[in-house]
Formats: structure tokens, C-alpha cells, sequence
């Protein structure tokens, strides 16, 4: 009988689930002007470490790369552009 952390692979291999880190998390979008196409996504994951990542499509699927990121970039939201500090304050 599996514990509660553990569980198994579709290959039936046993793994055990660890925790890792929390806390806010940051996504936005790339959009190509020229095109208007949506590239790229990158992901801020803001917890006892602080890491992002760049996520491409690749089909069906998403391929996450390492990023460096600077919260005091901005975003546009909708009309207005907001500072990644300011978002994750009001979170």
C-alpha cells in the first residue's frame, strides 16, 4: 500500500512527493509587435528562492528554461503598465 507522499509512475515505478518551496508567482506574455503573436511566457516564482523561468511552446506541450527576471520591469495590463514589485505586493 502506497504512503500518502508516495506515488507511481505510469511505468510503475515508485517516487515520493517532497516538498520543495511556496509562496506568489508571477506569468505574463511576449508579443511579437510585427505579428501580434504571443512567443513566449516567462514564470516568477518568488518563495524562499527566487526563480523564473521562460516557457516556450512546443506543441502540445511547454518547455521550461531558466530566466533571469528583475521585478522592477513593468507590464502592460490592458491600458494601464504596472510594475512587477507593485503586482506582487498586492498579492
Amino acid at each position: 500500500m502506497l504512503e500518502p507522499y508516495e506515488t507511481q509512475t505510469k511505468s510503475g515505478k515508485l517516487e515520493e512527493r517532497i516538498y520543495a518551496d511556496s509562496g506568489k508567482f508571477i506569468r505574463y506574455s511576449y508579443k511579437d509587435k510585427t505579428t501580434g503573436k504571443l512567443t513566449k511566457d516567462k514564470l516568477i516564482l518568488i518563495g524562499k528562492d527566487e526563480i523564473a523561468y521562460f516557457l516556450i511552446p512546443t506543441g502540445n506541450r511547454e518547455l521550461a528554461i531558466s530566466a533571469e527576471f528583475d521585478l522592477n520591469s513593468s507590464v502592460k495590463d490592458g491600458e494601464s503598465v504596472k510594475k512587477l514589485i507593485d503586482i506582487l505586493s498586492q498579492i
